[in-house]
This record gives structure tokens, C-alpha cells and sequence, in this order.
């Protein structure tokens, strides 16, 4: 198969998970309550062998919307798996239950509620993942015993697998950004913090550069997540609803008003310039999952069209670019391990000056492609 029908696949996929008419998604998990089925009773006199309690698989499909998983589960979200027969005197070996089998959209995680542990990743299409296991028929092993089955609460968490993400803390124009790359999409753009309440896909699309022979067209997808607060990792503002959506992104495209940032025009909210939010978003990103740090990742540095000196903003610029930015701040606000920035540009997104950004992804795209080959 061709790369281009695979990037049309992944694109063609990510909308039929959402399955929202604006490519919002507005709910990312479900909690389900999982019971399997309890053994049969077991017959000592005889010897008789009870059954065992049917389980509880999840079967990933591809092509099924993560809202379907109500009408799959019902909407007592409650799955409780049959019970295996027991043994009587007429009939010594009690049949098995058959296995309760739910299908799920592809690439969900299945999280036990109660301890936080990954019970499943269901990324392996049609494959059956055991969620809660039947129990075992009584015979003699078990003293004739029946076995009760596993019971367990859980969460079903989707988490989108977007080309490029677009991170920033609050008003730094992300929204606007995506609008500009994608005009026809539909997106709420306001002067106030947290437009955004539900991440939202949208897909820009190159046409092929007739004058360059060796370009062809493809299609990016990109999300735009809720913003970014200090103290997203320990899920203040609900980040952890939002920074799980970075993990199986390809890029990441870190969004950041040249101006710096302040949540609340109060003195308690400490004002933090464009190389101190960096720094921040760093920090929370690192704290969430290390791994998500090392991904490849360019600065947009947005709205330089109300800088007047343009020459902080070329300095910002040069300091990102240097490789050692973190020595431009102070020791508290370093991180560990620093983001892995791989070009820095300034743009101003309401007034469309994107195109040296625009010129960075098509240069960035062939390392989507080497992902997805």
C-alpha cells in the first residue's frame, strides 16, 4: 500500500473515532463496571464438575466510533459475563459459559479505576484482550468449590493519534493557528482563556508544488488541546485529560505568545515571559511521561505582529535555537530533561503570517511519513 493511502487511512480513522461533525472530542473515556461469570457448582458426591464462568474480552475494530461503546456496553454501563453450568446428577460435567465479547474502537486503553494500572491496550485490531477473567467450575482441584468471577471497575480512555499537536497554555492562539491552516474549519476564537474546552482535530491539507518536482500532496492531521496550566501533570484544570493526547502524537507544535502569560490578572498568578512558559509546559510534560519530551517538537512564537521591537523577538529566537536555552533561566524553572526543539519560528497567527511555519511541516512531514512506514 502506498504511503498516501496510509496517511489517507490514518485520517480516514481518526475521523470515524471522533465521529463529531467539528471533529470535537468531547468525551475521551467511559467508566464500565466488569463482572465475570461465576463457576458451576461442583457435585463431591459424584464427582461432578461445575463449569467455567464465561469472561469479559474486548475486541478493538477500526472502523467504530468511540461514542459506540455505550451502545455496545448499554447504558447501565455494566457487562456481566454468563455463569458456567453446574454440575448435577444427571449431568456430571457442566458446561462452560461462552465468553462475553465487546467490541471496542481501535487504540483505546482499559485502566482499573481503582488502582490506576493498565489492565489493556487494545492496538491490535480484532485481537480478544481479557478484561475480567470467569471462574473456575468446582471440582475436586478446588474441593468442589466454585469460583467467583473477577469483578472490576474501569475507565475506556481514548487518545488520539494526531499528526501534529498543538500545545500552549491558555490564549497563546492555538485555535487561531488552526484556523489559519485550515480555514474551512469551524473553531470557537475568542480574546479570553480557555476557549478551548474539548480537544478538536482538524486536517490541512498541501496541494502538491508544481514547480517542485519532487513534492507531492498530503494531509496533516492536527489537534488543538484545551491549555495548558501550571500544575497540569498533578491535573490541576484537568490536565491529564488533555496531556494524555500527546502521547502518540508524531510532533508536536508548542504555541507560545511572545508576550508571556498570566492565568488571572491577580497578584497570587505570577507572570511568566514566552522562555519561562517553555520552560513551564516542559516541566509539566516531563512530569506526565519522559518519554513525550523527546519527541520532535517546533516553537511557534505567536502574535510578533504587537511586538515593536522585533529585535526580542529574533533574540528569543536565537536563544531557542541555541540549544542550551535552559541557562537563560533560573535554576527552579529548568527542567530536567528539555524538550527536544527542532526549529523555532516566529509567526502571527490572526493575521496569517504562517508561512515560513507552513514551510517548516512540509520540510518536518517526511519524518511523519518515516513513522507511519
Amino acid at each position: 500500500m502506498r504511503l498516501s493511502q496510509r496517511l489517507k487511512d490514518s485520517v480516514k480513522g481518526i475521523q470515524k473515532l471522533i465521529n463529531h461533525d467539528l471533529n470535537i472530542l468531547e468525551k475521551d473515556k467511559y467508566i464500565v463496571k466488569v463482572r465475570g461469570g461465576n463457576g458451576g457448582t461442583g457435585l463431591s458426591r459424584y464427582n461432578g464438575c461445575g463449569g467455567r464462568g464465561g469472561s469479559v474480552l474486548f475486541v478493538p475494530r477500526q472502523q467504530m466510533a468511540f461514542s459506540d461503546i455505550v451502545n455496545n456496553v448499554g447504558k447501565s454501563m455494566t457487562v456481566v459475563a454468563k455463569c458456567g453450568e453446574s454440575a448435577m446428577k444427571t449431568k456430571l460435567v457442566g458446561a462452560d459459559a461462552y465468553d462475553t465479547i465487546i467490541d471496542v474502537p481501535h487504540g483505546v486503553e482499559v485502566v482499573n479505576e481503582e488502582s490506576g494500572v493498565l489492565i489493556s491496550r487494545c492496538d491490535k485490531p480484532f485481537h480478544r484482550y481479557v478484561i475480567a477473567k470467569g471462574g473456575e467450575g468446582g471440582r475436586m482441584e478446588n474441593h468442589f468449590v466454585s469460583e467467583k468471577g473477577e469483578s472490576v471497575r474501569i475507565g475506556i480512555h481514548v487518545k488520539l493519534r494526531p499528526n501534529v499537536a498543538l500545545l500552549g497554555f491558555p490564549n497563546a492562539g492555538k485555535s487561531t493557528l488552526m484556523k489559519a491552516l485550515v480555514p474551512a474549519k469551524s473553531i470557537k476564537i475568542a480574546s479570553y482563556a480557555f476557549t478551548t474546552r474539548h480537544p478538536q482535530m482538524a486536517f490541512w491539507r498541501e496541494e502538491k508544488d508544481s514547480e517542485t518536482e519532487d513534492s507531492e500532496s498530503f494531509t496533516l492531521s492536527l489537534a488543538d488541546l484545551p491549555g495548558i496550566i501550571e500544575g497540569a501533570s498533578r491535573n490541576r484544570g484537568k490536565g491529564l485529560s488533555f496531556l494524555k493526547h500527546l502521547q502518540y502524537a508524531d510532533m508536536i507544535l508548542l504555541v507560545v505568545d511572545w508576550n508571556g502569560f498570566q492565568l488571572k490578572n491577580d497578584l497570587i498568578e505570577e507572570y511568566r515571559s514566552a522562555i519561562e512558559c517553555i520552560a513551564l509546559l516542559n516541566k509539566e510534560v516531563e512530569a506526565y511521561d519522559e518519554k513525550i519530551v523527546r519527541k520532535p517538537l517546533i516553537v511557534a512564537i505567536n502574535k510578533i505582529d504587537l511586538c515593536r521591537d522585533k529585535q526580542s523577538v529574533d533574540s528569543l529566537i536565537s536563544q531557542l535555537k541555541s540549544g542550551d536555552w535552559m541557562k537563560y533561566l533560573s535554576p527552579s524553572l529548568r527542567p530536567r530533561k528539555s524538550f527536544r526543539i527542532d526549529d523555532v519560528v516566529g509567526i502571527s497567527a490572526k493575521s496569517g503570517q504562517i508561512g515560513e511555519l507552513k514551510k517548516i511541516l512540509r520540510e518536518k512531514n517526511s519524518i511523519i511519513h518515516n513513522r507511519i512506514e
